[in-house]
């Protein structure tokens, strides 16, 4: 495997190992000031892709951690190229620069991430009209039309990929009679998490329309879910986190990523998955977000 010179970075000199797959590449990546954005940005990077981040925190922000300033400072540490796009997403005037910005930078699109979400986890009954129309103008219409503006690009270069991050949450509860020791029934009873879901739900059927629309071309469509809670940055901001909770590294979703956005479609597309399972399935390890492997990189 080729390696990239050892590069001085934030926490000290290391080597960065990379397969080049994405060579030549260009990625949007969504929501990746921090957690899954950022980790998924950051290891495209490595792999050879220069890479388009988006989101509203462009400087670091003393209130939660995580800024595209950030991200972007350790891709360029590890040798690679970003571009920072502040955007919001609920905003349909930045949302229809953000492909022209990156083609005009980098001249192509190959890859469209569409990780920024919008969450609010409140009794449905409860739910606003402004809060329903948050979850689907962020977590629908947002990746909709920037799917639509990257087509043509895509197109042009002969093959795309566009991944589009979705969660658990937009699976269908379970029906009565219910089971109190249940974890996903109270997940769904006492999380609130129904107008998250919605959105979700709504993305996972999006992306298969799109990827048997275009299944005569080379573009993939994929969802992708973690297996387990990512002890984000955000995701730790809103809490209820216990023991019981299965915590999947940040490490194992950008790698799931990495194989959603560069095999061919005729191998995997229509796909709504989670990553663990995706990565056990391919036979694919775990590897840092410089990619060595994870036991390297903790040494």
């Amino acid at each position: 495997m080729a390696q990239v010179p050892a590069r001085k970075r934030d926490e000290g000199i290391r080597a960065v190992s990379r397969s080049g797959v994405l060579d030549s590449r260009v990625a949007i990546v969504t929501g990746a000031s921090r957690g899954i954005g950022a980790a998924i940005a950051r290891r495209f990077a490595v792999e050879g892709a220069r890479v388009a981040i988006v989101a509203r925190t462009a400087e670091p922000d003393a209130a939660l951690a995580g800024s595209l300033a950030e991200t972007a400072a350790k891709i360029e540490a590890a040798g690679g190229q970003a571009l920072v796009i502040r955007a919001d997403l609920a905003d349909p005037v930045d949302r229809a620069r953000i492909v022209p910005e990156t083609v005009a930078r980098f001249g192509r699109l190959d890859i469209l991430v569409n990780n920024a979400a919008w969450a609010r986890f409140v009794p449905i009954w409860e739910a606003e009209p402004r809060h329903v129309d948050l979850s689907l103008q962020l977590n629908v219409r947002a990746p909709q039309e920037l799917s639509q503006q990257a087509l043509p690009h895509m197109r042009t270069c002969g093959a795309g990929w566009i991944l589009n991050i979705s969660s658990a949450a937009a699976d269908l509860p379970p029906a009565a009679p219910y089971d109190s020791e249940n974890r996903y029934v109270a997940f769904n009873r006492d999380g609130h998490a129904t107008l998250y879901g919605l959105g979700k739900a709504a993305l996972d059927r999006l992306t298969g329309g799109w990827a048997v629309e275009l299944s005569r071309e080379a573009i993939a469509v994929n969802a992708m879910a973690p297996v387990g809670a990512v002890a984000s940055e955000g995701a730790l901001a809103v809490g209820g986190w216990d023991e019981h909770d299965h915590i999947e590294p940040v490490e194992a979703m950008a790698e799931a990523a990495l194989q959603l956005c560069h095999r061919p479609a005729s191998e995997l597309s229509g796909q709504v998955v989670r990553s663990l399972h995706l990565l056990e399935r391919l036979g694919v390890p775990v590897r840092g977000l410089d990619g060595l492997p994870l036991e390297a990189r903790a040494q």
